[in-house]
């Protein structure tokens, strides 16, 4: 549940910097494009790095059996 809060945040934070970063008349665009990019961005890297602890996780368990 932790991990959908962290992208609900940065999902947050991008919107906000969308809307604010968009002319006057484009600021619902902005915002969810913004939302949209920073969710997705966010989600990437905790993929990332679940892939790496799965990585890590088998070469230890690779050590363990072989000099176990």
């Amino acid at each position: 549940m932790t991990w959908l809060i962290v992208i609900g945040v940065v999902a947050l934070i991008g919107a906000i910097i969308g809307f604010f970063a968009s002319k006057k008349g484009e600021r619902g665009e902005g915002a969810a494009t913004g939302a949209a990019a920073g969710a997705v961005g966010c989600g990437i890297i905790l993929a990332q790095i679940f892939m790496w602890g799965i990585g890590i996780m088998l070469l230890i368990l690779l050590f363990s059996w072989l000099f176990g």
